[in-house]
């Protein structure tokens, strides 16, 4: 008899936890049909009338509007955020969007676009930007900016050894050498970089390019003195320089 008695507190408990996790399933499936509904009623209630773009200098706001394919009156809370975001970000001049739903019925697409420092000449010039990214966009009339040659985009994706130096060469000198506008940087497998100015072409090699740009600027100073000018410059030595300087005057020279 005892034995019975201890077990109906143990039965009446069991019941009263299945009730529990029934409440709480029924609980759930009425949060999820609550949630749906209010889903599509805020589509219906909330049909999209704007696509707002920001942020765009070279990229079309309308190209951005036709990658993303919101139509007038698209439920704004049925859209895929994600998905228009990949397609700003499929556009050539789109480094990354962020796409916000605004009630009543704006979708902001917010981009932020790669900014061109070089030229890249393959078949066609194309534009390189200081973290070595590609930007395959026709080139705009006017764009002044140092050409980079003797490597195609596609060499320079698959040799990291020679991507890594070229932007660590371009980094320290970005479209300026010894105050001289860069016109060029050439790419040689076995020469190295070499940049032109308008007045002389300066040959760094591979390396060390800190204490060659400290070489070259002793370089001026002492040619400054002097009054004279160097057409070539070849840095790629351990214990000297060599220059050709202006007709008249010596042709090399010591650290």
């Amino acid at each position: 008899m005892t034995a019975d008695r201890q077990d109906v507190p143990r039965r009446r408990g069991h019941a009263t936890a299945a009730a529990a996790l029934a409440w709480l399933a029924v609980g759930a499936a009425l949060a999820a049909v609550l949630y749906t509904g209010l889903r599509r009623g805020l589509g219906t209630v909330f049909p999209v009338t704007a696509v707002r773009v920001e942020g765009t200098v070279r990229t079309d706001p309308e190209a951005v509007r036709r990658a993303a394919g919101i139509a007038p009156g698209t439920p704004l809370f049925g859209i895929d955020v994600e998905r228009v975001q990949r397609a700003a970000e499929g556009l050539p001049w789109v480094r990354s969007a962020r796409v916000v739903r605004q009630v009543p019925g704006t979708v902001r697409i917010a981009v932020t676009e790669w900014e061109p420092r070089y030229l890249l000449r393959a078949e066609r010039l194309v534009y390189l930007t200081a973290e070595g990214h590609v930007v395959a966009a026709p080139v705009v009339p006017g764009d002044d900016l140092p050409v980079v040659t003797g490597i195609t985009p596609a060499e320079l994706h698959r040799n990291a050894g020679v991507r890594e130096a070229l932007l660590g060469l371009l980094a320290r000198i970005g479209d300026d050498l010894a105050g001289e506008p860069v016109g060029e940087v050439h790419v040689s497998p076995d020469d190295g970089f070499t940049v032109y100015t308008a007045r002389r072409a300066v040959r760094f090699g591979f390396g060390r390019i800190d204490e060659k740009l400290a070489r070259l600027e002793r370089l001026d100073r002492h040619l400054a003195r002097t009054g004279r000018r160097a057409r070539t410059v070849d840095l790629d030595f351990e214990d000297r320089i060599v220059a050709r300087v202006e007709p008249g005057a010596l042709s090399g020279g010591r650290r």
